[in-house]
């Protein structure tokens, strides 16, 4: 019988290290949380639970509601989240904008070098007719040199969401109009304002808490072109628990299903490349499987051409070290050693091989949408996690095999590039 006894109480010991060593964690519903179930589940003692209360590990496409205080080491548990408290400071357009022109200023670089030239206009301001002459005298100004094209932007949208082309004021006006019938069929506050846009047009708008503010960016109207057709840049940058910052070594081009066509504003299958907008052309993916290439496919392509690829890799990586560190202020504050991120930067060439940013995104699509992504993205989240969750949780490190073509499995694929500090 005691025997029995202490057999059991073995056992009991056993079940109660194992479930102590055991990490709980949850996945947010959409963008492919499957994938990132499969990944952590393939980790020892790793075990998925469906609701967040009281998981170690919380994946999810927002940190909206997340209470940052319950982070880190707690007396019975660690808690992690995929989000960087302040993020925002860059993964927003308006704040991306203030953030790099208060760090402009200081280092004394010119802004218009790094994104296009742009415009935020914040319709709750007291400056705010001022703000929208000085856009409009600049509108005037570039409809003698160019086609004038531009894009009006919600700040805090990404995929393509929301974006407009407008390259006349009526086109302008129109759409403020629609901005208006918008905030006039919402159920929240509204404040009306009016604007005197050219000392002879007046738009009366009304407001709500969604609408504040509108980005106004200057189109780029002389792309780099793939086979006559645009395209833009996605790569990763992971930013550790300890505030590391890392660049993905492989990112993709993502390209449009149409010919460039500066004179047809109104198709956005020509100019808008986000695979969110592609996907709903009825050619997609007549020319490549998921409208996307690879770096060594630009690579050839750009074999006899300028600018080689490397040449674009360094200058994407000094863009984002000089966005981070814009963001060092608010960034540096989220030292609770349980948070993390992966961003999508998203960047554009011009037919000189001048770099631009384009913008910077929470959540970034990890989507497996054709073959390469298949390849690229297991690959991705799994050498990230090794960084950070596989540090945290003192995961014991197993053989998982993501290969990527000209790299060894075992080889991790984040390149540092500095520290917050």
């Amino acid at each position: 019988m005691k025997s029995q006894q202490f057999s059991s109480t073995q056992d009991l010991r056993a079940t109660f290290t194992t479930l102590k060593r055991q990490t709980f964690f949850y996945v947010g519903e959409g963008n492919n949380g499957e994938l990132v179930r499969q990944i952590l589940s393939k980790r020892p003692n790793f075990q998925e639970q469906r609701t967040p209360f009281n998981a170690h590990l919380i994946w999810k496409q927002s940190n909206k509601y997340f209470n940052y205080f319950q982070l880190g080491q707690l007396k019975s548990k660690k808690v992690t989240i995929n989000h960087l408290e302040h993020h925002y400071v860059i993964t927003n357009k308006n704040n991306l904008f203030h953030t790099l022109e208060n760090y402009c200023n200081k280092a004394k670089l010119n802004m218009d070098d790094l994104v296009p030239k742009t415009f935020i206009i914040n319709l709750d301001s007291g400056h705010v007719q001022t703000d929208l002459m000085k856009f409009l005298e600049y509108f005037t100004q570039c409809s003698k040199q160019s086609q004038n094209i531009w894009l009006m932007k919600p700040p805090d949208l990404n995929r393509g969401n929301g974006i407009k082309l407008f390259n006349d004021l009526d086109q302008f006006v129109e759409l403020m109009e629609n901005l208006n019938k918008k905030a006039q069929s919402s159920v929240k506050q509204q404040k009306s304002i009016t604007l005197t846009l050219d000392n002879k047009r007046k738009i009366k708008l009304s407001i709500d808490d969604q609408d504040k503010q509108i980005v106004l960016q200057k189109y780029l109207e002389t792309p780099l072109l793939y086979n006559q057709r645009k395209f833009d840049i996605r790569v990763w940058v992971l930013i550790d628990h300890k505030l590391n910052y890392y660049f993905f070594r492989e990112g993709y081009f993502r390209l449009a299903t149409e010919r460039f066509d500066i004179s047809n504003i109104r198709n956005l299958y020509i100019h808008l490349t986000n695979n969110a907008i592609q996907k709903h052309h009825p050619y997609y993916g007549k020319y490549e499987i998921g409208n996307q290439i690879s770096f060594s496919e630009m690579q050839r392509y750009l074999k006899f051409q300028k600018p080689q690829l490397n040449t674009i890799i360094l200058e994407m990586k000094k863009i984002v070290k000089l966005t981070i560190e814009s963001g060092y202020h608010k960034l540096n504050e989220c030292r609770k050693n349980f948070q993390f991120e992966i961003l999508g930067y998203d960047f554009m060439i011009d037919k000189d091989g001048h770099v631009w940013l384009i913008e910077v995104n929470t959540n970034p699509c990890i989507e497996e949408s054709s073959p390469l992504l298949k390849q690229l993205i297991p690959r991705m989240l799994n050498d990230a996690f090794k960084l950070t969750i596989d540090q945290i949780y003192e995961t014991e490190q197993q053989a998982q095999t993501y290969p990527v073509n000209g790299y060894k499995c075992d080889e991790n694929l984040w390149d540092k590039l500095g520290i917050i500090q």
